[in-house]
């Protein structure tokens, strides 16, 4: 069930260029929010007539009944939000969307992560602990590695620069990793060139694999349709969903990858 909650900021801080961590105090939403679920957020204040932005789970602070997001400055009401101070109040929905299809009697994972899809796979990885294997594509500058560490150790690491890790893209890991590691289920989240690649691989090693998709969105709870996505439906034929709603989190085989 989806709420609208004012919460109170208790940290807002730059983890890398441009990119942000945000931990909110709720008690309510730690507690109920799923791995692969998002929020989405009023961004303009009492100021700006914005549409609120869908900003998905890092990872929760049980400790803390808070939970943390992480995004990107990109526009208006992203660089509001990284004005926002202790003590600030932010307009908060959800937590909202299908999350990831957890199995805790899975043998071992694999999640791949690219960009600012790594963040909503923080959360998944402290349910498998080190029965999961991360890989996790930058373009430059790693961030919240220290987080994923603390959830499992077996951690692969790509920078399209080679600043750190393998020089290019984590793509290029996955046929030799995945082929020996022979995972239950791959769980993929980051650019769409990085999740078709590893859903091609998945495929060609008979792989079960899910990924979490990113559209703009308007409302966040399937009435606008501004977020339909092309997928297939359980015969096969052409459809579309809303990734709202009905996702973020698709099985592989649901989504027209092309379209």
């Amino acid at each position: 069930m989806k709420s609208v909650r004012m919460l109170p900021v208790t940290e807002n801080i730059e983890i890398a260029e441009g990119i942000f961590s945000m931990k909110l105090y709720s008690p309510e939403f730690a507690a109920r929010v799923k791995p692969g679920q998002f929020f989405h957020i009023r961004c303009g204040g009492e100021k700006f007539p914005l549409l609120r932005r869908p900003i998905s789970l890092a990872f929760t602070m049980p400790e803390e009944e808070s939970f943390v997001m992480v995004y990107r400055v990109e526009g208006q009401g992203t660089a509001y939000l990284s004005g926002l101070e202790q003590g600030d109040r932010l307009d908060v929905m959800g937590p909202l969307g299908r999350g990831f299809h957890v199995d805790r009697g899975l043998r071992k994972v694999a999640m791949v992560g690219g960009g600012m899809g790594i963040a909503p796979l923080v959360e998944l990885a402290g349910v498998y602990g080190n029965r999961a294997e991360v890989f996790l594509g930058y373009r430059d500058t790693p961030f919240l590695l220290q987080e994923m560490s603390h959830r499992t150790g077996n951690i692969y690491i790509s920078t399209e620069t080679g600043t750190a890790g393998h020089k290019g893209y984590i793509t290029d890991l996955l046929p030799g990793q995945l082929g020996k590691m022979q995972p239950d289920m791959v769980y993929c989240c980051g650019p769409g060139p990085m999740m078709k690649k590893t859903v091609e691989i998945c495929r060609q090693l008979g792989l079960k694999c899910q990924v979490s998709l990113e559209e703009r969105m308007g409302c966040g709870i399937g009435a606008c349709l501004v977020c339909s996505c092309a997928t297939r439906d359980e015969k096969g034929m052409k459809t579309y969903s809303r990734v709202c709603r009905d996702g973020p989190v698709f099985w592989a085989e649901e989504v027209l990858m092309d379209d």
